[in-house]
């Protein structure tokens, strides 16, 4: 089903702007989509918002877009079978982070302070407070669980004294093999982000 989703998104997306634009929402906020100027910021998918239909997509306050995302809010498939197009709104809150690779399908609502896995295809209503993961996605634990079992984790892990931006484009070559051989060791750690989380500072 992804794939078949996947062919109708490039066919309707040929068209975008120029990726170098000094606003790349631009277009779609004049065509009515809604989105928190704390979310822009943090959106690294905006090609992959329903360029036909983005007056009927809302996207809150502090979100976290990963890579790949595709956000539709309407599904031609019908057309071959009754000669109709579905069209829904797309409704995301506050404080979601949505994975690398996910698909939301027309129609939905996903709450606040919300957890999509990477690669999920989300085809129903997902309600605050909650993880959702999968093809199709499903609910895997709640928000705060999820918050104790990463701190849990933390604390038996290593983590590193510089945040993520450091590790990604200014370690040192030297640096990079000391944290290859550590994790060849303890297979993950953790940096710090420089995104505040939801509901106060985490050391």
């Amino acid at each position: 089903m992804k794939r078949i989703i996947n062919r109708i998104i490039k066919r309707f997306t040929k068209h975008v702007p120029n990726a170098e634009s000094a606003d790349p929402f631009a277009e779609l906020e004049a065509k009515g989509l809604k989105i928190a100027d704390s979310s822009k910021k943090r959106m690294h998918s905006p090609w992959g918002i329903d360029r036909m239909f983005p007056w009927l997509i809302e996207i809150g306050e502090e979100c976290i877009i990963s890579t790949n995302v595709v956000i539709l809010s309407h599904d031609a498939s019908p057309a071959l079978t009754n000669g109709i197009t579905k069209m829904g709104r797309v409704r995301i809150g506050d404080h979601v982070f949505i994975g690398q690779g996910t698909t939301v399908l027309c129609g939905v609502t996903i709450g606040d302070n919300v957890i999509i896995g990477a690669n999920s295809l989300v085809s129903r209503d997902v309600p605050s407070n909650s993880v959702f993961a999968g093809n199709p996605a499903r609910f895997v634990c709640t928000f705060d669980e999820y918050r104790k079992k990463r701190e849990t984790e933390k604390e038996n892990v290593p983590f590193l004294e510089h945040d993520w931006i450091y590790w990604s484009s200014k370690a040192s070559p030297e640096e990079q093999d000391r944290i290859r051989d550590l994790l060849s060791e303890t297979g993950i750690c953790y940096i710090k982000s420089n995104y505040e989380p939801v509901g106060g500072s985490s050391k």
